[in-house]
């Protein structure tokens, strides 16, 4: 008589077996997530890329208007990123924010409530996909206040956003309501109340940085300065003007002066760190050259060459970078 036990297949795996099973799967899956990360930040990379495009062409049709480049912020404290929300299509936006030094045209005051919600006003493509800090945090009495990625140049030779940045107050200088670009001691394309052209810019536009991102990080802060950086308007930058100046511009402007990613390197002062362009991208940034060109730029640049890309009319010969 035949064992019916000796001729049934044997079913199922045994402990072993499924062990092994287990291990391949977990050793594929290790493989495969980083490769599936690299793709997801590659693919944020991208959007950020055309974030900033965007904005070099919104900053050429604001230029084709108006014949001019918007300031980098105004007497009240409004950055370049509201006054070109027309030609990034929010004008309805635009619409709303009150231009006038007075309780309502201010940015975080009871009777300003139009300029309070744009400045909580998310906008995508004043943010980099990268950067992992909530779209709203309650800042300067602004609720919900919307954070920004991308800064525009305010020259190579700036370091500070304090008193060392303010135009020198000597007597009669500079004269009322002078807006040349030869009375000021900064040299890039955007502060406060700049009106520069295209022609203004002597390096060249492929060698002139307009637009780049920052490592912003609200909660971080050192020497007083908070890597805090904002769109439309700023409390703090309100009001200036040519004889006293202001600070906090540097909520909406950067410089090349300090080395790329200054943020992430703890031996820089909080000074530096502020006005420093960086990323949450790993190895570098990536800058809005001012004929719509986008680089991806390595935090390993040569600081000399990185610092020539802020200035308009400096002469420097380009560099790699």
């Amino acid at each position: 008589m035949l064992n019916r036990r000796s001729t049934r297949g044997r079913v199922g795996f045994t402990l072993i077996e499924l062990l092994v099973v287990i291990a391949i799967i977990a050793v594929l899956i290790a493989l495969l997530l980083p490769a599936v990360q690299q793709a997801r930040e590659a693919a944020r990379r991208t959007q950020c890329r055309n974030h900033l495009k965007q904005l070099g062409l919104a900053m050429h049709n604001y230029h084709d208007i108006h014949n001019v480049l918007p300031s980098g912020f105004d007497t009240r404290g409004a950055f370049w990123s509201a006054m070109i929300l027309p030609q990034i299509d929010l004008g309805t936006l635009f619409d709303t924010i009150r231009w006038a030094e007075d309780d309502p045209g201010n940015w975080n005051t009871p009777g300003s409530p139009t300029n309070m919600k744009a400045c909580a006003t998310h906008i995508e493509v004043y943010r980099c996909p990268s950067m992992p800090v909530p779209n709203h945090i309650d800042n300067e009495n602004i609720p919900g206040r919307a954070p920004a990625s991308y800064r525009a140049c305010a020259g190579s030779n700036i370091f500070s956003d304090d008193a060392s940045t303010i135009p020198p107050p000597v007597s009669g200088w500079p004269p009322p309501g002078a807006k040349a670009l030869e009375e000021f001691p900064l040299d890039g394309m955007f502060w406060g109340c700049s009106s520069i052209r295209f022609r203004d810019i002597r390096d060249g536009l492929s060698n002139t940085v307009m637009i780049g991102e920052s490592y912003t990080d609200p909660s971080f802060s050192k020497d007083g300065n908070a890597m805090d950086y904002w769109h439309t308007g700023s409390p703090q930058a309100d009001p200036w003007n040519f004889n006293t100046g202001g600070t906090e511009y540097s909520e909406g402007l950067a410089s090349t002066g300090p080395r790329l990613n200054s943020r992430l390197n703890p031996a820089l002062t909080g000074y530096e760190m502020e006005m420093s362009y960086g990323s949450y991208h790993v190895g570098g940034a990536q800058i809005l050259l001012s004929d719509g060109a986008v680089r991806f730029v390595s935090e390993n640049v040569n600081p000399v060459v990185f610092s020539a890309l802020g200035s308009i009319k400096g002469g420097e010969p380009p560099g790699n970078y």
